[in-house]
């Protein structure tokens, strides 16, 4: 039976000697019986009922749907409900269970992050395709300045919420803030929709992107369902992106960085809170190689002297 519930829920070999963490024993029973197809609420009160899970069906399905083992589908303005997968699973494992995250050894975390890394990087290579022929906007698809992020959370006309960063939570490979993720997205299968998120004020949501860009976390969005924080070494549509080789392209690059090399003390600030290592330092010099450049801005409201400008491209 467990057996097939690793099948139907898709969990990667190296995530296999560690079913125990991701999934309790009630769900992996349900989904060693289950079948990769939609269910009603009242199929799945059956089949539960008949598996003797749980006294409250409905509570395991909340929990279950919560934790990323559920995902609703809506047909006709009804509500079904049918298995998900590891890829939706991890996310929401490593966000909210970060110590039980932790407790798997760092070189077996490692293999399951590049894992992850690239299945997002084969499931967004159609959208960005679609993206670059003019059909939608891929998720992160510009960077914002400090000031442009600033406006668009003024402009929203609805209430965003914050999470913490699914990239940094899952890929553990820095240390700065993860409570920073501001999203907008309140349907089915939205981490709202799922029982996570605290509400933000636009003055709430405009010191977490204060907090983030002090953190040189780069800002990116497509003004519809997220504002994203994030660095170089854990956001996965930037790790994603490196490997199609689409810097410039996505996120879109939007600005070109302007050094005034006259103007720079060495302080070193921009080389330590570059995510491309473009701005880095050789000796006692700062120097800055454009090719590297992704211009996320960041580096901008870090120099203390007004070396770094910005120019719209």
């Amino acid at each position: 039976m467990y057996d097939k519930a690793a099948k139907l829920f898709e969990i990667p070999e190296p995530a296999l000697p560690f079913a125990n963490s991701f999934l309790n024993d009630e769900e992996r029973r349900f989904l060693g019986a289950a079948d990769g197809r939609d269910y009603s609420i009242e199929e799945l009160h059956s089949l539960l009922k008949k598996l003797k899970i749980t006294g409250d069906p409905d509570a395991f399905i909340r929990e279950a749907y919560s934790r990323g083992v559920l995902d609703k589908a809506e047909n006709g303005g009804t509500i079904f409900y049918r298995p998900a997968n590891f890829y939706r699973r991890l996310a929401f494992f490593a966000q909210y269970e970060p110590e039980l995250w932790a407790k798997i050894p760092a070189e077996e975390r490692k293999k399951i992050d590049e894992w992850y890394v690239e299945q997002y990087m084969e499931k967004a290579k159609p959208r960005l395709e679609a993206a670059l022929m003019g059909e939608g906007l891929i998720e992160n698809a510009f960077f914002y300045t400090l000031e442009e992020t600033l406006a668009l959370i003024d402009s929203l006309g609805f209430e965003p919420y914050v999470v913490p960063c699914n990239c940094k939570s899952v890929a553990m490979n820095c240390d700065r803030p993860r409570g920073v993720c501001i999203l907008f997205n309140r349907g089915i299968n939205s981490e709202w929709d799922r029982g996570h998120g605290r509400p933000l004020t636009k003055e709430e949501a405009k010191k977490i992107i204060i907090l983030a860009d002090r953190n040189g976390l780069m800002h990116t969005s497509e003004e519809m369902a997220a504002i994203c924080n994030c660095c170089g070494d854990c956001c996965y549509p930037i790790r994603a992106s490196r490997r199609i080789g689409a810097q410039g392209v996505w996120p879109k690059r939007r600005y070109r960085i302007l050094w005034d090399k006259k103007k720079c003390v060495g302080c070193g600030k921009c080389a330590k809170i570059c995510n491309f290592r473009a701005f880095r330092r050789v000796g006692k010099r700062v120097i800055f190689e454009e090719r590297d450049c992704w211009g996320c801005t960041v580096c901008k409201s870090h120099c203390p002297v007004g070396a770094i400008s910005i120019e719209k491209i």
